[in-house]
């Protein structure tokens, strides 16, 4: 019986921490001009979008993307000023769930986007809930340090 217990013990143990990434075509833009603007926010939490944004922008920046952070989205004036792709996405979730840790949840959904044609040039689909040791930020930008090697 204890054997049972211990087994129930250590699949909650490793199952407590979860992180999935989803995604298409990596890094074929990383030598183009784009514009980082703020995500749509999904979640509750207010501002979360250009939270995101921020976040993502610094990661970005940080591995050798050539990014500027923008508020404007209209294609069409953000070619004009020179971009060439665009990163947008969606924040599906953001928040620190209910309980004694407050673990932090976050799931994004990222979009690179030619200017000019439109095309979609990478995508992906980003979770993660970790530990109550972790902020917010912490989890969305090992989430995006993984996504933009």
């Amino acid at each position: 019986m204890a054997k049972r217990y211990l087994w129930i013990l250590l699949l909650f143990v490793f199952t407590g921490c979860a992180t999935m990434i989803n995604q298409t075509g990596r890094n074929g833009f990383k030598n183009r001009h784009c514009a980082v603007v703020p995500f749509i926010n999904y979640s509750e939490t207010p501002m979360a979008g250009k939270r995101v944004a921020a976040i993502l922008y610094g990661v970005m920046k940080a591995k050798g993307y050539n990014v500027d952070l923008v508020n404007g989205t209209e294609r069409k004036a953000l070619a004009e000023k020179g971009y060439s792709c665009l990163v947008k996405g969606y924040v599906n979730e953001w928040r620190y769930k209910v309980g004694i840790d407050g673990e932090p949840a976050v799931s994004i959904t990222y979009i690179v986007e030619d200017l000019k044609t439109g095309k979609q040039l990478a995508s992906g689909s980003l979770s993660a809930t970790e530990w109550g040791n972790k902020s917010l930020g912490i989890v969305t930008q090992e989430l995006f340090n993984k996504a933009f090697r």
